[in-house]
């Protein structure tokens, strides 16, 4: 009996796909990721004093930098953007665009009522 299962030319390759990104150890994504949630829980912190202070007229800026810093840290580390091409960074980046030049449009319109 002949085996009719057709044969791959050349073996296929046990490494897994990494999508061009070099493959570091466990400890250090998994240092990054600790680190990262790290920062993340001081920062939810320092957004929860802020609550606490009279800030003001600088209420609102302190709490949208504190969100803002938060979601800088989603994007490089749980989003790997800091490793990605810059074609896709660009792309990152012009939909923040997009987010602040609506939502100034949004903040003049309702200032304008």
């Amino acid at each position: 009996m002949t085996n009719l299962t057709p044969q791959p030319s050349q073996p296929a390759s046990r490494q897994p796909a990494t999508r061009g990104h070099a493959q570091g150890s466990a400890a250090e994504s998994g240092r990054a990721y600790v680190l990262a949630w790290l920062g993340l829980l001081g920062l939810t912190l320092m957004s929860f004093g802020a609550h606490f202070l009279e800030l003001g007229a600088f209420a609102t800026a302190v709490s949208l930098a504190i969100a803002g810093l938060k979601a800088l840290v989603v994007v490089l580390v749980f989003m790997h953007l800091r490793r990605e091409s810059v074609s896709v960074r660009t792309v990152a980046a012009l939909n923040v665009a997009w987010v602040a030049l609506i939502s100034a449009g949004i903040a003049l319109d309702v200032a304008a009522q």
